[in-house]
């Protein structure tokens, strides 16, 4: 069954409860309350007959002319509130004094003695008791009332039609309403479906209209176009990805096969010039060979398949093979230097932080001016620890800044437009230094200045007191 149709059956079964019990409650006040009215009337009929019997029996000298009168007087009372009661005294087995109803037909005699008692019924009647002790003649009477139940039951009986008409027609009223309301309370649900229905990889612009946000079916809602909103931005960035990931193979793939193409269609071509153009078709694999390498090396890191064996390492020692990596990387008139690098333990993968410190310091020797420097700090923060690469290159725009770490991206710098790469190095870089639990940011960037920190955490210090690894250096290349 749908959610709609079991919150309607819900609804309906706890709403049907709750009336078939308050109709029982009122079905049961009746009851009693009309029994209580004949009872109550009964009370009364035996307390006047017993006021009245005692008045006469006192005043004469006889029982016979006292019981005499009392007949007289009950009888005499046909047209009062006790009209429709039926009154009889009696000592022991003997009627003493009667009363009945003219035209009714009631016979006391067939009333045996154990249902002469307050509260019983029979026959269609109602009975009540009292005992009236006499002294002056030393007996005890037993006064007895009766009256019809049928008004009573005529009463219960109407109510307990009404009951069998409003309890049904109750249940379908709260039937039909727990239906609307179950279906106006999943109408978000069945319109989160259709959206749902509706988005394709190719537009994931649909998004629910929510109506309530501060209920639960709003915040699934929200959290929903939170999704879509996510998918949308990830799937425009693997669009992008694609693009500049073709554009990116292309171009070495074009200039090794028009290098081919070139050399293999002239048959006048000397040795030389077949050697060039192998030389070209050599230079364009290996770059196509790095960019495939990089795009996989990120397509691990997003699938976090990028597999490395964390263990105890000194980050200093990865920074300074990274430094003197870099120095073969630096044009003549740039100087590299760093100062005071303390021993850094942390846990993690020497070789990959290396990589990212190489790729920091390969952007700051590309960007600097032939005659720039660029400066390395190893320095504490709380329990971190932090690898800035400092340069005093032109600088990166205010409208670049947000999307250096994009992938395949390289802003067009004035006097550096030839400047060769795939645009993954800052990409890789941050995948690397993530795994790890750290962060990469660009701090600042303004032209003569260009700051870059790299913080992984580090591990407590041993005992033995903190010695630096390398101290002041400068290096002219």
């Amino acid at each position: 069954m749908s959610a709609r149709v079991r919150l309607t059956i819900s609804f309906t079964a706890l709403f049907g409860a709750i009336v078939v019990a308050l109709a029982v409650a009122a079905y049961l006040l009746v009851r009693n309350d009309a029994y209580l009215r004949l009872d109550s009337a009964l009370e009364v009929a035996t307390s006047a007959t017993a006021m009245s019997a005692e008045h006469e029996l006192n005043e004469h000298a006889t029982k016979t002319g006292g019981e005499a009168d009392l007949h007289a007087v009950l009888n005499e009372a046909g047209h009062t509130a006790l009209a429709d009661t039926q009154i009889v005294v009696r000592e022991g087995s003997r009627n003493a004094v009667y009363r009945m109803n003219q035209g009714q037909g009631f016979d006391w005699s067939q009333f045996p003695s154990d249902v002469l008692h307050d509260g019983a019924t029979f026959k269609g009647y109602r009975i009540a008791s009292r005992n009236l002790p006499v002294p002056k003649f030393n007996t005890t009477y037993q006064i007895y009332a009766a009256t019809s139940v049928a008004p009573a039951l005529a009463q219960i009986e109407t109510v307990r039609n009404a009951l069998f008409v409003f309890v049904p027609l109750g249940l379908g009223l709260a039937g039909l309403a727990g239906y609307f309301l179950a279906r106006r309370s999943l109408r978000p649900l069945a319109e989160l479906a259709e959206t749902i229905d509706a988005v394709r990889s190719s537009d994931l612009s649909a998004r629910v209209k929510l109506r309530n946000e501060r209920d639960e079916i709003g915040k699934l809602g929200q959290r929903f176009n939170s999704l879509l909103e996510r998918l949308e931005e990830t799937f425009q960035l693997q669009r992008r990805f694609m693009a500049d990931a073709s554009h990116q193979i292309r171009t070495p793939a074009t200039v090794a096969l028009a290098a081919a193409q070139v050399a293999g269609g002239d048959s006048n071509a000397t040795v030389s010039e077949c050697k060039d153009a192998l030389q070209v078709v050599e230079r364009q694999m290996l770059q196509l060979r790095r960019i495939v390498e990089e795009m996989f090396f990120l397509s691990q890191a997003d699938s976090s398949s990028l597999k490395f064996t964390p263990k105890e390492m000194y980050l200093d020692d990865a920074v300074c093979d990274a430094l003197r990596a870099a120095k073969a990387l630096a044009r003549p008139g740039q100087v590299l230097k760093f100062t005071d690098i303390p021993e850094a333990r942390c846990l993690g993968d020497e070789d990959l932080l290396r990589q990212a410190v190489l790729i920091l310091l390969d952007n700051a020797l590309k960007f600097a001016p032939p005659d720039g420097h660029i400066e390395v700090n190893l320095f504490p923060r709380g329990d971190n620890w932090v690898c800035a690469v400092t340069d005093n290159g032109i600088g990166i725009s205010k409208e670049a800044q947000s999307r250096i770490f994009e992938r395949f991206f390289r802003e067009s710098r004035p006097g550096n437009e030839a400047v060769a790469g795939s645009g993954l190095g800052l990409a890789i870089a941050q995948s690397i230094v993530e795994n790890h639990g750290g962060t990469l940011r660009l701090v600042e960037s303004r032209p003569g200045r260009t700051i870059f920190e790299m913080t992984i955490p580090g591990l407590a210090e041993k005992d033995e007191s903190v010695s630096s690894q390398a101290n002041s250096l400068a290096v002219k290349m």
